[in-house]
């Protein structure tokens, strides 16, 4: 693995045709990776955040970009369901079966709905918002198409964007090989996380790319283990 550069190859799990049981224990495998990594509580809490200081009566919308299996949607609207702030999700993804999979999961809550789309397409419209998010998906656009999105943003007037995504790192990715003897995880999920780790931006990367977006305001903290939260102010 080479650190200094961005690995330019598709994952599996990037086929939007991906159906079956190895969808499914892939997207299962990634709940457990989230949850158990802490991805689903950094998120929660970035999440949270924003909310209390634009809380008020209303509900809050919020869409959720490349949501899978929805497990992320689920977290965190039950954790800003508990601090009483009132919120609807719109996840989106490309891949029909993953969002039958997230609908079929997500059931009971009516404050969740999904939508297939495919984000990386040049005609994609992001729905109204007070608040867009992201789990490990933003990675999936180059430099010049990542730009070109935040500034789309801006001409839906979206006030605030959180990405939560891996940072490239070798230690992440010996680590991660290391552990995929032992983890509980689907074989797609081993190979296609080598693959999103030499696929990740680095954090002065990202930098570079939200300063080149004519962004207003925006923060990136490292969290456990090699991701950062990117607070972002259109």
């Amino acid at each position: 693995m080479n650190p200094r550069v961005r690995l330019i190859t598709s994952e599996k799990l990037d086929d939007l045709s991906l159906s079956g049981k190895s969808l499914k224990q892939t997207l299962s495998s990634l709940k457990w990776i989230n949850s158990v990594l802490g991805n689903h509580r950094q998120l929660a809490n970035a999440v949270l955040k924003y909310c209390k200081k634009n809380n008020g009566e209303k509900v809050l919308r919020i869409v959720d970009l490349g949501c899978g299996g929805g497990d992320c949607i689920f977290h965190i609207s039950k954790k800003l369901t508990q601090h009483g702030i009132h919120n609807s999700f719109i996840g989106i993804d490309g891949n029909p079966a993953s969002i039958s999979y997230a609908k079929e999961k997500n059931h009971n809550q009516k404050n969740i709905s999904f939508l297939v789309s495919n984000i990386l397409d040049k005609n994609f419209k992001i729905p109204d918002c007070d608040l867009l998010i992201s789990s490990h998906f933003m990675y999936h656009f180059d430099n010049e198409n990542l730009i070109h999105f935040l500034q789309k943003t801006k001409e839906k007037k979206i006030k605030h964007i959180i990405f939560s995504e891996l940072y490239r790192s070798r230690a992440a990715y010996y680590l991660f090989k290391i552990m995929g003897y032992v983890l509980p995880i689907s074989d797609m999920a081993k190979n296609d996380g080598l693959i999103a780790i030499q696929r990740a931006f680095s954090v002065n990367e990202l930098r570079k790319i939200l300063e080149q977006s004519t962004i207003k305001e925006f923060k990136i903290k490292r969290k456990p283990f090699f991701r950062m939260i990117s607070a972002i102010k259109v």
